[in-house]
């Protein structure tokens, strides 16, 4: 009933789709129609051609539909018989692929336990192999031993020797082994058999070198043996110093070397050779017997005791170390080992041993702390220049950078570098030059108090420049840069002081020393030392900076190559600037600022005396014909013998630096008042023109010609209004109206219109002053006619 209902309801849909579809092509057919007729209804036949043409068109595409419906059951059933025969060949390999299955899993069921008999064998042998090899080093360790032995009963020493460097050599080449109890093993026999070695060939080493006179010491002062004696115990030493050499532990099996392995080695350095070990060990039992326990040269208050001593050590052995020791080194292939270097380097770590011990005492005296700070850098000053140690190698001063130590060496700096500013700026002559009687060497005019705080300065760079670490170098800078903001801030408070009248006092040897340490310090920052710090300083902080994105991102790899990118974007960065950049700027910007105190002071006092001047009556002058010859107009003096007074003041007090900037800054001011006020607030006729002219050129810029050859460039827009102001009246009225014309009248001529007045000034030589300026002073003058 279901299928019936759903049949009846299809042919529903069907007729319904079929009614809709003929109204469509019903209405296909009007559109058709009224498209190709129109309303016309004389073309009505045309409906007969359109009816038969679609007939045409109707049989021509049931014959090609007649062709297709008659190819494609062919073409189906060849596509059907295709699909066919690869079902069937699919088929037969599913079935040989399962049949194959079968037989592989059978066969492996069948080999199994085979396979499980071998791989048990396998490892058996495997182990019996590692078992062989354990037993095959084992035999050469004990083999090599055995001739160790063999040699030291005969007394063969040379082999005994031999015998144990290739013990020692196999020791090396198991340290990367996992096998621990072979290698517990064999550094245990190579450590046995090297201390009854050692003990043998040190003991007759140690006769030999006494019998030359080791350790030259004046209280061990002996005959000196014969010269056959001394050929025959150069022999014996060279035998036994190679020997010795051969002895000599790696690295590695050294540190477990517990009775002779020395802890107190410098900061990135090796073993000492076991024969110059050797030599060091009597000094080095004076050294602890004298400065060390309860003697009197043992004296916290006196390190310069042992200090000295060592240095004498080197220095009486010198000879010995280079004349015969060095050649043993040489010829045995340890000419990359310097006898003086290692000697020195081993005298070094005892030294380095007493300063480690007395450190923690000396931290509750800051006085014996600060001297013993003061000989070792003096020690270590005189050992690397008198005394050839090299600068590449370690000293003793990894001593001072402790934390502890080091934060109160920090302290103690800072609170004497306090104490000596104090001092120096409450001295009675702080504030005068030492070289004042000198001329030709106080050209920079440096207060005494200034010079000696910036002499402390370097005292304190001296001091730090040979620490080993740029780390602890950055810290005494801070320490620095501190010391020269506290200067400037004292600065300051004088400056306050002072400021009331600038002209008199401290006020000039203020600035003097204030441009002073600016020099200095600009001398500093080109310095190569201060340019290593400051890249450094760079790089810490990007690594810094670098390390904190890494850890807000979280590690992704697209923000890790960002960071990357701008990390390497800025090492460029890096060269620039310098570590004194910031205190720099602060100086200079007192500087500055009292010199723009000073300017404006002297300024004041020169507009106070140039009322009259100001005041003159220019447009009433007398005609210049008038005059026998021209003369400074009275007015005039007054303001020149001011400005002289001034500038002789400032020339007496002030550096060439200050100087130079202070009267180029006078002269500019000076330049704008006459322009200004005296200029352009005044009439003038021809006499007043001149006059005018006559006081500048032949008063005003003269008073400068002692800093400068050509002092008018100083005051070109009073030259060039004195020029303007003297032209020929015709030239005057000509070049009035030029100007005018260019100003006020609509241009008509577009670009050499604006150039005509320009070129017109430049013809009579006005290059600063506008055309909109000039045209004002033309105006200036009462004897001219006006528009």
């Amino acid at each position: 009933m279901a299928t019936k209902a759903e049949s009846s309801g299809s042919d529903a849909e069907l007729d319904i789709k079929n009614k809709l579809s003929l109204s469509d092509v019903k209405e296909n057919v009007r559109n058709l129609i009224d498209a190709e007729i129109g309303d016309d209804v004389k073309s009505l036949s045309k409906v007969k051609d359109m009816l038969a043409s679609a007939l045409q068109e109707k049989r021509r595409l049931e014959q090609q539909l007649s062709a297709v419906s008659s190819a494609t059951p062919s073409r189906i059933q060849s596509a059907l018989r295709e699909a066919e025969l690869a079902t069937g060949r699919i088929d037969s390999l599913a079935a040989s692929h399962k049949k194959t299955r079968r037989d592989v899993q059978s066969h492996l069921n069948q080999v199994e336990p085979y396979v499980q008999q071998l791989d048990d064998l396998t490892k058996q042998v495997q182990e019996l192999e590692k078992c062989m090899e354990y037993m095959k080093w084992l035999a050469m360790v004990e083999q090599l031993s055995s001739e160790v032995h063999s040699a030291i009963s005969a007394n063969a020493m040379p082999s005994a020797v031999q015998q144990f460097a290739n013990l020692a050599q196999v020791s090396e080449a198991l340290q990367d082994s996992a096998c621990i109890n072979l290698q517990d093993f064999v550094t245990s026999t190579v450590l046995f058999w090297y201390q009854i070695l050692k003990d043998k060939l040190a003991s007759e080493f140690d006769e030999v070198v006494k019998a030359l006179g080791w350790p030259f010491v004046a209280a061990a002062i002996s005959m000196p043996p014969t010269v056959a004696t001394q050929k025959e115990l150069r022999t014996r030493l060279a035998t036994l110093f190679g020997q010795l050499l051969k002895l000599q532990l790696p690295e590695i099996l050294a540190a477990e070397d517990k009775a002779s392995y020395d802890s107190t080695l410098l900061p990135g350095t090796r073993q000492t050779v076991l024969p110059l070990q050797l030599l060091l060990q009597p000094l080095r039992k004076r050294f602890r017997y004298h400065f060390h326990g309860k003697k009197q040269t043992n004296s916290l208050d006196k390190p310069e005791w042992y200090f000295t001593q060592v240095l004498n050590w080197i220095r009486d052995h010198n000879d010995f170390l280079e004349g015969t020791i060095q050649p043993f080194l040489d010829t045995e292939e340890y000419a990359h080992i310097n006898a003086k270097t290692e000697f020195t380097r081993g005298l070094l770590q005892v030294v380095a041993a007493k300063l480690t011990h007395d450190i923690p005492e000396l931290l509750f005296d800051e006085q014996l702390l600060s001297h013993t700070i003061d000989e070792l850098l003096l020690f270590d000053k005189e050992l690397r220049s008198n005394y050839g140690y090299p600068k590449s190698q370690p000293g003793c001063l990894h001593v001072l950078t402790a934390p502890a130590c080091f934060d109160k060496w920090i302290m103690i700096e800072k609170a004497f570098a306090v104490q000596k500013m104090d001092t120096i700026l409450e001295s009675s002559m702080a504030w005068c030059s030492q070289y004042k009687d000198m001329a030709d060497a106080d050209e920079l005019k440096v207060p005494e108090c200034v010079e000696s705080f910036m002499t402390l300065i370097l005292v304190i760079t001296e001091r730090y420049r040979c620490l080993p670490s740029p780390t602890h170098h950055l810290r005494f800078l801070e320490l620095q840069l501190d010391l020269l903001d506290d200067f400037r801030v004292r600065l300051l408070q004088l400056i306050k002081l002072e400021s009331g009248n600038p002209l008199a006092g401290r006020y000039a040897a203020i600035l003097n020393g204030a441009n002073y340490i600016i020099g200095v310090l600009q001398e500093w920052s080109e310095q190569v030392f201060f340019l290593q710090l400051q890249y450094f300083n760079k790089e810490q902080a990007t690594m810094e900076s670098f390390n904190s994105a890494l850890e807000s991102l979280g590690g992704s790899s697209h923000d890790i190559s960002k960071i990357s990118k701008g990390f390497d974007e800025s090492q460029m960065d890096m060269l620039e600037g310098t570590v004194f950049d910031e205190i720099l700027e602060l100086y200079s910007h007192l500087r500055d600022d009292m010199t723009a105190k000073l300017e404006q002071t002297i300024i004041n006092d020169i507009r106070g005396g140039s009322r009259p001047f100001q005041k003159e009556k220019w447009f009433s002058m007398p005609s210049p014909k008038d005059y026998i010859s021209p003369a400074l107009s009275s007015t005039v003096c007054i303001l020149l013998q001011t400005i002289k007074e001034r500038l002789q003041q400032i020339e007496e007090q002030l550096c060439q630096t200050v100087l130079k900037s202070l009267w180029q800054g006078l002269a500019g001011k000076l330049n704008k008042f006459v322009y200004e006020e005296v200029i352009l607030v005044n009439q003038f006729n021809e006499g007043g023109a001149l006059q005018l002219q006559y006081d500048m050129t032949r008063g005003l810029f003269p008073l400068f010609g002692q800093f400068t050859q050509r002092p008018e460039n100083y005051f070109k827009d009073v030259k060039e209004s004195c020029l303007l102001l003297n032209l020929k009246a015709g030239s005057a009225i000509l070049l009035r109206d030029l100007l005018y014309q260019s100003i006020h009248e609509k241009p008509s001529k577009g670009i050499q219109q604006k150039e005509a007045p320009v070129s017109a000034l430049h013809d009579i030589g006005v290059y600063r002053l506008s055309p909109r300026a000039a045209e004002i002073i033309l105006n200036l003058r009462t004897d001219w006619p006006k528009y």
